[in-house]
Formats: structure tokens, C-alpha cells, sequence
């Protein structure tokens, strides 16, 4: 059975979302998924950081045990855990490519811990629609 997870957490990563720390951690993402058959997205916005993770219920386990001994993850919430027919995600991981100001007008202002679970899941899958995927 495949399950969803949409989390939020306090980013541990430079004030500017530098271009590699975001690589790095896009990059590291990519090849855990891949082993583990995890598929998701993810958000910087305001110092935080949403992700959506689909897969099985042991591969999420692991996953949330890893991220929660990250140094990179502070705070960590957990705003949806629910068992899925199929998949929505299909990439090992995506980085959502809406603009700050887009954010700021999506949410309100409001920091992306403020939202809940129902805006995140909302906001994220809309960044991964099929026409602004890549492979």
C-alpha cells in the first residue's frame, strides 16, 4: 500500500537559499528516492521548507528517521499521513519553481508552518503538473 506524507520544517540552509546548498540537497533527495522508490516535491520559501513524499509505509519510515537526525531539517511537522491509491508524484524529487512573490501572494504571507495541511498538499501538487515537469 502506498502512503503521502506532507511535512514542513524550519531549513537549515543559508538565508539566500544559495543555488548549492539547494543542489546538494535536491541532489541527495533525487538518489535516496530512487533507491527506496520515494517520490515527492519540495518548497523553500521564508527560511522553511515543504515537501509532499509518496511510497511505502517502511520506505517513509526510513526516510523520517533519516530526516529527523538531519541537521539541514529543525522543527520538523508532519501535516498529512494518510494511505493513496496512486501515486500523484512522479519525479524522485522536484523543487517547486514558484517565485517568492508568487508564495507571498499564494499564502497570504504566511510562513509555509502557518499553512495547513490541506494549502500545503494543495500548493505543492500544483508545482508538479505534467506540463512543467522534466524528466
Amino acid at each position: 500500500m502506498l502512503y503521502r506524507l506532507v511535512f514542513v520544517s524550519d531549513a537549515a540552509v543559508p538565508a539566500d537559499h544559495s543555488t548549492r546548498s539547494i543542489a546538494e540537497i535536491l541532489g541527495a533527495s533525487v538518489t535516496n528516492n530512487r533507491r527506496d522508490e520515494i517520490t515527492g516535491v519540495m518548497l523553500f520559501h521564508r527560511g522553511q521548507v515543504a515537501q509532499i513524499v509518496e511510497g511505502a509505509r517502511q520506505d517513509l519510515d526510513r526516510l523520517m528517521t533519516r530526516l529527523s537526525r538531519d541537521d539541514r531539517h529543525r522543527r520538523m511537522t508532519v501535516l498529512v499521513d494518510r494511505p493513496i491509491v496512486q501515486r500523484r508524484h512522479h519525479h524522485a524529487m522536484r523543487l517547486c519553481p514558484l517565485a517568492d512573490r508568487t508564495l507571498e501572494a499564494t499564502t497570504g504571507g504566511r510562513r509555509l508552518s502557518d499553512l495547513g495541511g490541506a494549502e500545503i498538499e494543495a500548493l505543492l501538487s500544483a508545482c508538479d503538473m505534467p506540463q512543467a515537469s522534466a524528466a
